[in-house]
């Protein structure tokens, strides 16, 4: 392998544990950061400052350094691709060089954003890493890390394209024994800012009632310009507990399967009703998907206690009409009793 290859290979090595190290921040390294993301808006020229607060979660003083770095979508998940910034937002921000917390202490630091006269209209986006390694050292020193996400849109005359492509069931799948039933829809912008769908998912019933009331954007995701975004919604009543292991009798198995189909209740014939509303001109998206729940185990069960009750009760209806009915022929066999007038 040629000398090319090799830092190619270190560099994809060095790429892939900066990542994993942003995205399970709390494995490793305990730094809260509050909030998770800014969505600001300016003109340019314009300074914008805000404010974002760091909490040492571990039981020893650290001291955490700031860098920067521009993203931009990567795949249909909404993952964001971290890249060098040698100009856009990545390079447009400041704030404090290194910040020093104490155990347990939450510390405010403020951060400004210095628009450019010249900025292009549109979205902007960014990330603000906080580690334990300093930057500039030489040498390839990997701390952990974590970050703040930066969304800007620079008001002007912004590129709107692209638009909602399509909503269905995960896989297209239509029958389900249970809950959960896992939606998706896809947006695609090749506009010049983000689009952030805002709206909900309404399940009806067979009858069509409204069953459910689902927020059509859980993760209040956007969808970068140049990207294509699939964003999931669950209609789900009950969670197993985390740590669940499913039985492996298949009584017990069972049982549990029964359990958890009546924790989360559903039969029959049921539509999804998708209304959201996106873009700088509110445009309105509404479609709808069917899906048909049955959930089998609990049916069964439910129709055997039934049959146990039905044929019980009309048993127990049959002996005691029997039990009436040999009581009053006993009364009636029962002869009458002579009268005397001195019995008065």
């Amino acid at each position: 392998m040629d000398n090319h290859s090799n830092s190619r290979a270190l560099l994809i090595l060095f790429v892939i544990m900066t990542l994993s190290l942003f995205f399970y921040p709390s494995d490793s390294y305990a730094l809260t950061l509050s909030p998770t993301r800014f969505e600001v808006t300016g003109n340019p020229g314009d300074v914008l400052t805000e404010e974002m607060l760091l909490t040492n979660e571990t039981s020893t003083t650290e001291t955490f350094y700031s860098s920067f770095a521009n993203f931009e979508a990567q795949g249909e998940s909404g993952s964001p691709a971290f890249v060098e910034p040698k100009d856009d937002l990545g390079t447009w921000m400041t704030t404090d060089g290194s910040v020093t917390v104490t155990p347990g202490q939450q510390k405010a630091v403020p951060f400004k954003i210095n628009v450019p006269k010249n900025a292009e209209p549109g979205g902007h986006f960014a990330v603000i890493f906080w580690g334990t390694a300093q930057p500039g050292q030489p040498g390839v020193s990997v701390g952990a890390k974590t970050g703040i996400l930066v969304l800007l849109s620079v008001k002007g005359d912004v590129k709107e394209a692209g638009g909602f492509l399509n909503f269905n069931t995960t896989d297209s799948k239509f029958w389900y024994s249970t809950l959960p039933v896992s939606m998706e829809y896809r947006f695609k912008n090749d506009g010049g800012d983000r689009i952030k769908p805002t709206g909900k998912i309404v399940i009806r019933d067979t009858i069509f009632l409204p069953t459910e009331n689902l927020d059509a954007n859980p993760s209040q995701g956007n969808v970068l310009p140049g990207s294509t975004r699939k964003i999931k919604v669950d209609w789900i009543k009950y969670e197993r507990p985390g740590d669940y292991v499913a039985p492996t009798s298949f009584f017990k198995k069972f049982w549990s399967d029964t359990y958890y189909q009546w924790r989360n209740f559903a039969v029959g014939l049921y539509s999804a009703n998708l209304d959201v509303k996106y873009g700088l001109q509110a445009q309105q998206v509404k479609k709808t998907i069917f899906f048909f729940v049955f959930p089998w185990q609990l049916v069964l069960v439910m129709l055997v206690i039934f049959l146990i009750v039905f044929f019980g009760g009309k048993k127990l209806i049959k002996r005691y009409n029997k039990f009436i009915i040999e009581k009053a022929r006993v009364g009636m066999s029962v002869p009458p009793q002579p009268f005397h007038e001195n019995s008065i």
